[in-house]
């Protein structure tokens, strides 16, 4: 390609509001974890291995199964990264994996041992995204 056609393509690009060739998004590369610093290192945990997540402020606590990661990140920012199909912000400061989840009461929802708190404006949402038998005043 010559100068003439590239001065073109560069005109073109700026008349059609394409100039940047960069359109933002990145390809990820490894789609079913995500890395978090830990001890100056970048650490995989799979989506997997995380049981929940509880937000305390500009910190975030990352319950895996076998450890407990504190993160100077906000809850929002794993919500907004996290899949949908895997992951539910049950509570104003707690993320589940819904494949940890045990039981669901209105209040509260077992994930492994633990109990973690149900929000009531949430409640709706998990409740009708799950296949329930029998009725006891839950729905």
């Amino acid at each position: 390609m010559g100068l003439k056609e590239n001065i073109q393509e560069i005109a073109d690009r700026a008349v059609n509001g394409t100039t940047n060739t960069y359109d933002g998004s990145k390809e990820i590369l490894i789609k079913d974890a995500i890395f978090i610093r830990d001890k100056g290192c970048l650490t995989k945990i799979a989506y997997a291995d995380i049981i929940y997540l509880k937000g305390d402020g500009n910190y975030t606590t990352l319950v895996t199964k076998e450890k407990s990661f504190s993160l100077r990140n906000i809850l929002k920012e794993f919500e907004e990264i996290l899949p949908t199909d895997l992951f539910l912000r049950i509570h104003k400061s707690f993320i589940v994996n819904l494949e940890e989840i045990r039981t669901i009461s209105p209040k509260e929802v077992s994930v492994r041992n633990e109990k973690v708190p149900v929000g009531r404006t949430y409640y709706p949402t998990l409740i009708s995204g799950v296949q329930k038998l029998g009725s006891n005043g839950f729905d």
